[in-house]
């Protein structure tokens, strides 16, 4: 006996393809990727900006917190003095802001030079207070006595530029010039002496900060100005040969 055979009816439901799945990753997630990359190179190109002006700032110790300024009291402090051009002779110095002229005439270091004229304090010209060098103590002496600079590398110094054996501009101090300074005073007398104007009556500069200003420079050449003046004479006798 033959087999039924019985037709296979199919809907048309069964030839569509299978419906696609959802994406596991929204399309507002993909807009925020070129977003994102474009943040982190403004950004970068911003960093690689600070970075490069950094190098250009001039390299030293930091203190008072970075800042390169005096306090406005003491800026004060010293217009008023400047105002006033009252100079206070050292043997009569008592514990108040002073201005104080005289000579540089020793220290417990130096950055080099001709006996009686080494350089106490050098930085480069415009450069900021952290980056100077100086001797700890240096001597300042009038007709009535002496006293010690302390702190000298973080005074705000008025001095020339100068151009040292050809290299970068700067501004020194050295034995032998006669200065002014403005700051608080620390009565102390060191030592004994016959002579009173042989004795140290106190400090400078421990006590909170100073300014001090070239007034004169002996004529003497300094080493530096001699090795520069042997460049210049060396360049004349290349030219005339």
């Amino acid at each position: 006996m033959p087999f039924a055979t019985s037709t296979i009816v199919t809907s048309a439901r069964d030839d569509l393809p299978d419906p696609p799945s959802a994406n596991p990753f929204p399309l507002w997630l993909g807009l925020l990727i070129p977003v994102a990359i474009l943040v982190y190179w403004v950004g970068y190109q911003r960093i690689q900006r600070s970075m490069s002006g950094s190098r250009l700032e001039p390299r030293g110790r930091r203190y008072d917190g970075g800042d390169d300024n005096f306090d406005a009291d003491f800026n004060a402090i010293v217009q008023r003095a400047e105002r006033r051009d009252v100079v206070t002779p050292i043997a009569e110095a008592r514990a108040v802001p002073v201005m104080i002229r005289g000579t540089l005439t020793s220290s417990d270091g130096n950055l080099g030079g001709k006996p009686g004229r080494e350089c106490v304090w050098r930085n480069r010209a415009h450069g900021r207070r952290d980056t100077a060098v100086a001797a700890e103590l240096v001597s300042v002496a009038d007709a009535s006595g002496r006293a010690v600079i302390e702190r000298l590398d973080r005074a705000r110094v008025i001095a020339p530029s100068e151009q040292i054996a050809g290299k970068r501009e700067s501004c020194s101090l050295y034995l032998g010039d006669e200065i002014e300074i403005i700051g608080k005073f620390n009565p102390e007398q060191i030592g004994e002496h016959a002579n009173p104007a042989q004795l140290v009556y106190g400090t400078l500069g421990a006590a909170g900060p100073i300014q001090v200003r070239l007034l004169s420079r002996p004529e003497d050449q300094t080493p530096e100005d001699q090795s520069k003046s042997h460049s210049n004479a060396q360049a004349s006798n290349q030219e005339s040969s």
